[in-house]
């Protein structure tokens, strides 16, 4: 594939567009036989991707094609698009009982910590001191760059508590540490099977449950498109049907 010559062709858009074109492309490239893609590799590459995505790599390969003089054959019906699955995640409850299942004030903010900021345990881990202010903390999230996370006043007075006196990162454990913990903690609770990452889908369907607006969720996790985020509302949208079912029970049993 002629990837660096294209690469050069679209000099004027963005860096970070032309880099997702360029990661788009190589991908592309690794799976196919020949020299080009041919239709058939096009669609079995794009009908591996999500709805959130493949429009992403699809713009890319269509622009490719073009700088080629190709033009682009293919049609809609060809790409089945694949529906994302729902997170799996915890009640806030059961997050409750873990941090309680806690038997010492480290581990009982780490897990805090975890559901609190929403972070990821690479993310946690980075967390300084001196990175703890007033307006939130100042978390290096997914792709390196620092990114501040607002606190409420109360979480902040506990963290900013908890980080007094220690020097550098305020959860030095490893990544293996902290997952098999969180692990070990669970199913002290009575829950096994919880991982790191299900803490931080609880706590964006705890925030959506609670109101706070789509935009302001997606801002709060770090995702970069709104339609990851999204995917929460299926699960907000189970549990209403949880609840009402629930009424119904409550209202059998009292007539």
């Amino acid at each position: 594939m002629q990837i660096e010559k294209f690469i050069e062709s679209i000099g004027g858009m963005s860096p970070n567009t032309v880099r997702n074109y360029e990661q788009t492309l190589l991908q592309l490239e690794a799976l196919i036989d020949g020299k080009e893609p041919t239709d058939d590799e096009i669609v079995k590459f794009l009908n591996s991707y999500t709805s959130s995505s493949l429009h992403r790599h699809k713009a890319a390969i269509k622009i490719y094609l073009e700088f080629r003089g190709v033009p682009w054959r293919l049609s809609r019906r060809q790409f089945a698009i694949r529906k994302r699955k729902v997170p799996h995640y915890v009640r806030v409850e059961i997050v409750r009982k873990i941090i309680e299942a806690a038997d010492n004030e480290d581990d009982r903010m780490f897990v805090n910590a975890l559901f609190t900021l929403g972070c990821r345990i690479n993310e946690l881990m980075l967390i300084e001191r001196r990175k703890i202010g007033k307006k939130g903390i100042r978390v290096t999230v997914k792709g390196g760059y620092e990114k501040l996370k607002p606190t409420t006043a109360d979480f902040n007075t506990e963290i900013t508590r908890f980080a007094r006196g220690k020097e550098g990162r305020i959860f030095p454990m490893t990544y293996s540490y902290y997952y098999s913990k969180l692990k070990e903690l669970a199913l002290k609770a009575g829950h096994p099977g919880v991982t790191p990452h299900m803490l931080r889908h609880a706590r964006a369907v705890d925030l959506l449950s609670k109101g706070m607006p789509l935009p302001f969720v997606q801002q709060f996790l770090g995702h970069t498109s709104i339609n990851t985020t999204a995917i929460y509302l299926e699960i907000t949208g189970g549990e209403l049907t949880e609840e009402l079912e629930k009424v119904d029970r409550r209202n059998d049993k009292n007539a």
